[in-house]
């Protein structure tokens, strides 16, 4: 092989690797750098906190849709029970030989007429239902979607008295006028009251002179297990709220399905300056700015905080020959 054969082969291969060295280099040049990837590590961050509200305001929107829909149905069940027994249900019933202080409430009354006949058919008024074993107590587990709000954060069951008991984030409307249970007259027991339930109570559909449209039957309200206070009888009290029924549920601890408009909307949101009772007897819920009702003629509206308080007690009463213009 001659030498101008040789040379020319080596510059061939220079060249070769001239190219391969600028191509490797080319792509060097084309990968991100730390500047570019923060940049748009940085972009990322802000897309998602501009979704991610938008995301929750969308779910909080199903989720007031959703209770809408379960304190509707409680209204509806409280009509059919009103058109087959000629009156509303309890706000909640005692036992008729008085032997034991437990009682049915208007929760367990309506449980026909929410497809439940076959737990209603269990309770026994005359039986003790701090048994375990006993089906009043399994009623007390029963659990049905329409007694809660899904906002409501409140636990699926609860140990107290009951193993497995079931909070409840609905309270029927006693009164527009009361805001205590315990202590001095007037208070929330078990004498007659101006709302539309109470104890042992036999409301009528023609009974509630205010106007169906004008009466509240069921509002929201917050089951605050770590909120505790000492009532008027300086009694420990929580803020506990159950379904079906209650095995020691006395005049004093009608809180437990019962409330009142006379208290102040969301009060708990206040709590170190409110008495415990009123946040007891109070309609709450964790919905921004309100909590929804529903009127005894099936209407349900979502009521502000910042309501008129004149407004809002008239609005608890059945037969307090006020009228409400607007709210």
């Amino acid at each position: 092989m001659s030498l101008r054969v040789i040379r020319t082969e080596t510059s061939a291969l220079r060249e070769r690797f001239v190219i391969l060295s600028t191509t490797y280099k080319h792509r060097k040049l084309a990968g991100f750098t730390l500047v570019e990837l923060l940049t748009v590590i940085a972009i990322i961050g802000v897309l998602a906190s501009l979704v991610l509200p938008a995301i929750q305001a969308a779910r909080e929107a199903a989720r007031r849709v959703q209770c809408t829909s379960s304190i509707r149905q409680l209204a509806v069940a409280m009509t059919n029970f009103e058109y087959s027994y000629k009156r509303y249900p309890a706000g909640c019933s005692r036992s008729p030989s008085l032997t034991f202080n437990q009682r049915l409430l208007w929760t367990g009354h309506i449980l026909p007429f929410i497809e439940q006949s076959t737990v209603r058919a269990k309770i026994d008024l005359e039986k003790n239902w701090e048994d375990p074993t006993s089906s009043n107590a399994k009623a007390l587990q029963f659990s049905s979607p329409i007694f809660r709000c899904p906002s409501a954060n409140a636990p699926n069951r609860f140990d107290h008295e009951i193993l497995g008991r079931v909070p409840c984030t609905y309270l029927a409307c006693a009164s527009g006028l009361t805001a205590r249970e315990t202590g001095s007259v007037p208070i929330i027991d078990d004498t007659e009251q101006d709302g539309v339930f109470y104890t042992d109570s036999e409301t009528t559909h023609a009974g509630i002179g205010d106007g169906t449209s004008q009466t509240i039957l069921v509002g929201e309200a917050l089951f605050l297990e770590t909120v505790s206070g000492l009532d008027n009888n300086n009694y420990p009290q929580l803020i506990d709220h159950w379904a079906v029924g209650s095995p020691t549920i006395g005049p004093s601890e009608l809180s437990e399905a019962l409330g009142s408009t006379a208290c102040r909307m969301n009060a708990w949101l206040i709590k170190p300056q409110v008495f415990i009772e009123e946040i007891e007897l109070g309609f709450s819920s964790r919905h921004v700015g309100g909590a929804h009702v529903v009127f005894a003629d099936g209407h349900t509206d979502f009521i502000s905080q910042s309501i008129d308080r004149d407004a809002w007690s008239a609005m608890g009463t059945r037969f307090g020959s006020d009228f409400v213009s607007s709210y």
